[in-house]
């Protein structure tokens, strides 16, 4: 298995599960008015930064695996984005409000843990540009 090919595709895999955590409250909570607009926009960017680099991360990734530019020039944007990527998730993640958390109906008990979650994965991101960057430098 060759490290430079695979790095990539994981990069690309972590951002695709991560932008379908973040859209997972979106899709299982179906009450209005549960307070999901002020959960996702704590925070400084919200986490729309994160899910606007996670996108953004998804071409950088792909032009990487696709040699469409140099490797290690895409290796660099792709480690230092995702480190913004992790920051700003980090942020999110520590600026969400509890008390907001308890507002949402008894069946999506599972979203005081969402952005745990949202973080971890968050986390696979300049793993896999860190891992992609070891191996074409």
């Amino acid at each position: 298995m060759d490290l430079a090919d695979a790095a990539p595709t994981a990069g690309i895999v972590a951002c695709l599960a991560l932008l379908a955590v973040l859209a997972a409250p979106f899709l299982l909570i179906a009450d209005a008015g549960t307070g999901l607009s002020v959960y996702y926009a704590s925070g400084t960017l919200g986490a729309a930064g994160v899910a606007f680099l996670a996108a953004l991360l998804v071409i950088v990734f792909l032009s990487g695996r696709q040699e469409r530019r140099p490797a290690d020039t895409v290796a660099g944007v792709a480690l230092v984005a995702s480190l913004a990527l992790f920051a700003l998730a980090a942020a999110w993640t520590f600026a969400v409000d509890v008390q907001n958390l308890f507002s949402f109906p008894a069946d999506a008990s599972w979203i005081l843990w969402h952005r745990w979650v949202v973080l971890a994965v968050a986390a696979l991101v300049p793993a896999s540009a860190a891992v992609y960057a070891r191996a074409v430098l």
